[in-house]
């Protein structure tokens, strides 16, 4: 089953869904806390999906369903060093 928040879906949506990365598997959850999980898991997905996006902070956020500056605070409440992450991608 595919959660959308419009009524099409594209090409787009399906890959990022389809990702290896939006599975969530009991192999992959860790120990921790409920809170220390969805930390982790946020911070996996909002990196994978500005990798995905070539670091575009719009067209991220927009995949996301978030504001740009929405993600731009989660993202430094989460620890990703945005610029940081992005000029390890173009080396």
């Amino acid at each position: 089953m595919l959660l959308a928040t419009s009524n099409e879906v594209d090409a787009q949506t399906v890959r990022s869904v389809m990702a290896p990365s939006a599975a969530v598997s009991s192999g992959n959850m860790g120990n921790g806390t409920l809170a220390s999980r969805v930390e982790s898991f946020e911070r996996e997905v909002i990196l994978s999906e500005l990798k995905r996006a070539g670091f575009h902070m719009t067209n991220a956020a927009k995949a996301l369903g978030l504001e740009r500056s929405h993600l731009y605070k989660k993202a430094e409440q989460l620890g990703i060093d945005i610029r940081k992450q992005r000029r390890e991608e173009e080396s």
